[in-house]
């Protein structure tokens, strides 16, 4: 386990990404490991499938620590959680930003291949390092093919904000809940921002600012990275991994 989670560490640059939560191994289980589930979002359902599947560690993108002024209380569910963790021996290992902003393995890069999109750049500055990546189509599409292609690729209708660019060319893309990256994209002269959730002010801003804000879902775009991390580990390091879809509305 020690050797599996630095060579993830080093992979992900992960002691270099400042985050809200800590990165790698946030509860230690069995120390061999031979099957791994992958999932986006720590839960008890995600843990009790794990259990079924016999496996020996969870890999997430949302883990159960996140960063706060004291250490969190081992009450409720949070509680229900951990039990489960330590009664099965069970490791649970979480990147978040290092698993976003990772520029082959990350949730935008993975989903910009996805699209269509080529050269592809690192975009979207978030506590002073890149968060996503940016890229454009070879021919430009029509803005109906564009929001199309987004649902076939995210499995689920796209919430839309309209711009008033009929062909896009230039995207950007910062997965998750990243409303605030947008202001970026029309900076740098976009046609269209993807990202996982809106807020209130996109409407009128984007319709305003002429760049399309789709909104795919917090939960669709972000399973693109721990399924990518997922058959690096089964190609690299011999590793049983399967992943685990409890899809989620946000």
């Amino acid at each position: 386990m020690d050797l599996l989670i630095a060579k993830l560490d080093d992979l992900l640059s992960a002691d270099t990404t400042k985050d809200y939560c800590p990165n790698g191994l946030q509860v230690e289980g069995r120390t061999e490991v031979r099957k791994v589930i992958t999932a986006v979002s720590a839960s008890r359902a995600l843990f009790m499938r794990a259990i079924d599947h016999d496996a020996d560690a969870i890999l997430v993108h949302h883990g159960i620590l996140w960063n706060s002024p004291e250490p969190p209380r081992l009450v409720g569910s949070f509680r229900e959680r951990v039990r489960l963790l330590l009664e099965n021996d069970l490791s649970l290992i979480a990147y978040h930003l290092p698993l976003d902003r990772h520029p082959e393995l990350g949730n935008a890069a993975q989903m910009a291949r996805r699209l269509g999109l080529e050269a592809l750049e690192t975009f979207g500055e978030h506590n002073h390092q890149s968060a996503g990546m940016c890229g454009v189509f070879p021919q430009p599409l029509d803005a109906e093919e564009f929001f199309t292609r987004i649902e076939e690729v995210c499995d689920r209708e796209p919430q839309v904000f309209e711009g008033n660019r009929r062909l896009i060319s230039s995207v950007g893309i910062v997965t998750g809940a990243a409303d605030r990256e947008y202001h970026q994209a029309v900076a740098a002269g976009f046609d269209a921002y993807i990202t996982g959730e809106a807020t209130e002010w996109v409407m009128h801003q984007a319709a305003e600012d002429g760049v399309h804000y789709v909104a795919a879902g917090h939960y669709a775009t972000e399973r693109f990275g721990v399924q990518a991390l997922g058959s690096w580990l089964e190609h690299h390091h011999n590793l049983e991994v399967e992943f685990i879809d409890l899809p989620n509305p946000v």
